[in-house]
């Protein structure tokens, strides 16, 4: 009997090789949601924001930017303000 772990692992490498060699359509990317404070425009992370859209229009896609998660937790040099979702 095969065991159920490595029968998974050996379909999702064949997934992955299928699809570097152009054998099936790329995986659709997740879109990153970062977070910024007083200045709604760069991210914490430093990323500029201009024209992205805002957390939750992704379809369900989005993934948190680790960097910014990590940065959240400290307070802003800036200003007083909470931080918000982009």
């Amino acid at each position: 009997m095969t065991d159920p772990f490595l029968a998974a692992l050996a379909q999702a490498t064949r997934t992955v090789v299928a699809r570097a060699q152009g054998q099936l359509p790329a995986a659709p990317a997740a879109s990153i949601s970062h977070i910024y404070c007083c200045a709604p425009d760069r991210a914490l992370c430093g990323l500029d924001l201009t024209g992205a859209s805002i957390a939750g229009d992704g379809g369900g896609l989005d993934q948190d930017c680790v960097v910014c998660i990590d940065l959240e937790a400290g307070p802003c040099p800036d200003c007083a303000e909470g931080r918000r979702p982009r």
